[in-house]
């Protein structure tokens, strides 16, 4: 064996060693990032437990759920945007946020919050039951 072979050998070893460390680390990583979405998704907190003002939120039809979540971000009400969308996703009012204006504070639950812009549907779909 020559000492050039012996060297590559060493630095493929060592090149190896650096990708095993930066996968494990980017595993970890992002593995703390998916615990933490799942944990908050079911675990509400509001954006601010003792700012009880309120905000005036208008959501329109053509708005999608992550529209309404970046509006709700930029105003305040919610922290997260990406996980205002999961909580809408994994909620019992999924889909059924309407078109209107909102009375909303920042020291809601997500799912006070979705219930409240959701309020309108589940009524109209009471009616239509009751009415059949």
């Amino acid at each position: 064996m020559s000492a050039r072979s012996v060297g590559l050998g060493l630095l493929d070893t060592i090149f190896k060693g650096l990708l095993i460390v930066v996968a494990i680390m980017m595993i970890s990583k992002y593995a703390k990032v998916a615990y933490d979405y799942g944990y908050h998704i079911y675990n509400q907190s509001p954006a601010s437990e003792y700012d009880t003002r309120t905000v005036t939120v208008s959501v329109t039809e053509s708005m999608s759920v992550m529209d309404i979540a970046e509006l709700l971000e930029n105003r305040g009400i919610v922290d997260d945007k990406y996980l205002f969308w999961l909580q809408e996703r994994f909620s019992e009012y999924h889909g059924m946020i309407a078109a209107g204006t909102y009375e909303l504070s920042p020291s809601q639950k997500a799912d006070e919050i979705i219930g409240v812009m959701s309020a309108k549907t589940i009524e109209e779909k009471e009616a239509e039951a009751a009415n059949k």
